[in-house]
């Protein structure tokens, strides 16, 4: 785009920014309902049109699980909370939250997301910010050196250097704001323009450089995508203030569920979470959708690379035989470890991993607490892993009861229905297409033998 185009751009969004916040309702989510899929609902209403993450739970789930299971004054607890999804749900239901997660970028974006902000202060900052931008912007063309460049790894192969620039500006001028909240909340917008001015390949979440034949002619218009991601995010804060109930809490707590962490024993009265399906280096790669907007976002290299090998199964912790605690697992990982017993261990781990967290989970609930899990069964070398089973049986001998079971079909999905596991051309298996609504219930821990 030329001068003359961005500022024409610039001043369509000035006026997106001025325009009245129109509320909107939020569809109820019967108990009653029986499709789960909601293949037609809208996903982004309040502020869960902020910023996409990977396998994100769609709200209508969390809402009516809440509502089935919820009461007004309730703690809950989302221990992958990722993006907040739940936290926004139980904001709006009046419920106390706890959400935990390793990710700093998904704990930025829950904490946007749920705070409430004073709208009217929240958009005079935007047009503060985009005045200054255009003041900013004006002197960059004329002189690239106001405008430094950071300096970290691998920065030129992911950026135009006219875009970095840009986005040093907005950096700069973003990070100047003295409120905490409100910085939180521009930071957000900033994180995903960086992810979408990059050269990534946005069709996916994990980091692919766009083909060489597409980056010269990748000009993205960095002030005008930013700021209309302002705009659509007062908006979802608007309707946010409106429903929300103020008078509850959410706390947000960038720790590991494997290990105790800071909530308190037997204070939790519903847990309502979508964990990762698998270990993160072959399944969802929350660590590398989020490196370049962490980088931008200024936190250490270390920190950043490391994500992934912290989540479910990242670490190599345990033996095959240590790992088969359940009959359904066993079976599993002896089925794998006769086709690729590296990948038989990564099984292993993660399943080693989620039994920590159910432990944890025991720990913090409140005796018949229910416990509602999101998961989808995956596929290791071509073999099919039952992961509603091997949770539930896992489960039973943590002190949880198995109660029901939902099913959800996944209308829409970034990933294909069929990939390459084994990376050979034409070799293809399923993706994951279905959900599991698991829900369960903290029993005495004299009952955990008894469970049928």
């Amino acid at each position: 785009m030329n001068q003359t185009e961005v500022s024409d751009q610039l001043q369509l969004v000035r006026e997106q920014l001025k325009l009245p916040y129109i509320k909107r309702a939020t569809e109820n989510c019967s108990p009653e309902s029986g499709d789960w899929d909601y293949a037609t609902a809208d996903t982004k209403t309040e502020t869960h049109c902020f910023h996409t993450y990977p396998a994100m739970m769609i709200p209508q789930v969390a809402r009516r699980l809440i509502n089935m299971f919820g009461q007004c004054g309730m703690t809950l607890l989302d221990p992958f909370c990722g993006s907040g999804t739940t936290l926004v749900e139980a904001r709006m239901a009046n419920l106390n939250a706890w959400g935990i997660d390793i990710n700093p970028l998904a704990l930025l974006i829950a904490h946007a997301k749920t705070t409430l902000l004073d709208i009217i202060l929240l958009r005079r900052h935007a047009l503060c910010l985009l005045d200054g931008f255009e003041h900013d912007y004006q002197r960059i063309r004329k002189d690239p050196e106001l405008a430094p460049i950071p300096n970290f790894f691998n920065l030129d192969y992911w950026f135009k250097p006219s875009v970095s620039r840009q986005l040093s500006a907005l950096h700069q001028r973003i990070f100047a704001i003295q409120d905490t909240a409100i910085c939180k909340f521009f930071q957000v917008p900033f994180s995903e323009t960086v992810r979408e001015a990059s050269y990534t390949r946005n069709s996916e979440f994990k980091l692919f450089r766009m083909q060489e034949s597409k980056l010269e002619q990748h000009n993205p218009d960095v002030g005008t995508m930013f700021f209309s991601k302002v705009a659509r995010n007062l908006r979802g804060m608007a309707q946010l203030t409106q429903r929300a109930k103020g008078s509850t809490w959410i706390k947000i707590l960038q720790e590991d569920t494997c290990y105790q962490t800071s909530v308190p024993s037997n204070s939790v009265d519903l847990v309502v979470t979508s964990p990762p399906y698998g270990d993160s280096r072959t399944t969802v790669a929350y660590g590398q959708f989020s490196r370049l907007s962490l980088q931008w976002l200024g936190l250490a290299w270390e920190d950043i690379r490391n994500i992934d090998s912290r989540l479910l199964g990242g670490r190599r912790v345990v033996t095959l035989e240590d790992a088969a605690q359940t009959p359904t697992l066993k079976e599993i990982l002896d089925q794998v470890a006769k086709e690729d017993k590296k990948r038989a261990l990564d099984v292993a781990n993660f399943y080693y991993d989620f039994t920590q967290c159910l432990n944890e989970l025991c720990r913090v609930c409140k005796l018949d607490a229910k416990v509602c899990f999101v998961v989808g069964n995956r596929t290791v070398k071509r073999i099919p892993i039952p992961t509603d089973r091997i949770l539930i049986e896992i489960a039973e001998r943590c002190g949880f009861k198995f109660v029901n079971r939902f099913y959800r079909n996944i209308p829409n999905k970034r990933m294909p229905h069929k990939n390459s596991p084994s990376n050979v051309p034409g070799d293809l298996g399923k993706t994951i297409t279905q959900e599991h609504i698991l829900v369960l219930k903290k029993i005495g821990e004299g009952q955990k033998d008894n469970v049928n």
